[in-house]
């Protein structure tokens, strides 16, 4: 049986979004003043990077309730949580190339399947492109766009989709299966997906239940199949 002590450490918040938080060195976005600090804190995984990716088994935390600053990454390889487990971490504040992290493990609890964090609906100028104060609110965190269409591709294959609001980026970065055929015009009436950093801001979707999941259903896989491509294999485990 594992305990967890609930209401002690720093909230992810105030680790992503410090009081004194400001916009980095030329070449960087907004990055957390509290590098280097030993912190322990504690959330629900939104989601977890797949097996046979270089980063496999690193995951997104998210504050439950939190609608802004409340998503980090955890870059760790030993932890192995599940979407929807609450963990209680200790670890080193770093930043990565403007995304904020916790590494340097030391210690982890996990409770499992206390909880399913809905996604966060946001319009896609919200999140925008390039580096906005904005998008660093939403850095790390579960997020929702709904009726958009894709109106291009940029230089690196991003997806670029629009509600009328203005145009975001979708990366597959992080993506556990096999991403959609995506063309110019098509129309989706919702992509889910976390927020993260890579010379922009950009929504990564976890698999395939992010495209068209309309009913704010947060675990919409069937029971066992953890990557969502409907079949119970290997990939599952």
């Amino acid at each position: 049986e594992i305990t967890i002590t609930v209401g002690t450490g720093t909230p992810i918040h105030d680790i992503q979004c410090p009081d004194d938080l400001e916009e980095a060195a030329i070449g960087y976005c907004y990055e957390t003043t509290m590098v280097g600090e030993i912190v322990s804190t504690s959330g629900i995984v939104t989601h977890v990077i797949p097996l046979g990716h270089s980063n496999e088994k690193n995951f997104f935390l998210q504050q439950s309730g939190a609608e802004t600053c409340g998503g980090i990454y955890i870059y760790d390889y030993d932890i192995n949580p599940n979407v929807g487990d609450e963990v209680t971490i200790t670890g080193t504040v770093g930043e990565w190339d403007a995304v904020t992290q916790l590494n340097n493990i030391t210690s982890a609890d996990v409770n499992n399947s206390v909880e399913c964090i809905s996604p966060l609906t946001i319009n896609t100028g919200d999140l925008g492109i390039g580096c906005t104060i904005e998008g660093e609110y939403l850095e790390g965190m579960l997020v929702r766009v709904e009726n958009v269409t894709v109106i291009g591709f940029d230089e690196f294959d991003n997806v670029e989709i629009d509600d009328g609001s203005g145009i975001t980026l979708l990366d597959d970065h992080y993506f556990d299966g096999e991403w959609p055929d995506i063309s110019i015009g098509d129309e989706f009436s919702s992509i889910a997906g976390v927020v993260s950093y890579y010379f922009d801001f950009k929504i990564y979707p976890r698999n395939a239940a992010d495209f068209n999941n309309d009913n704010d259903d947060c675990c919409p896989c069937p029971l066992g199949d953890l990557n969502c491509d409907d079949k119970w294999n290997i990939l599952d485990i």
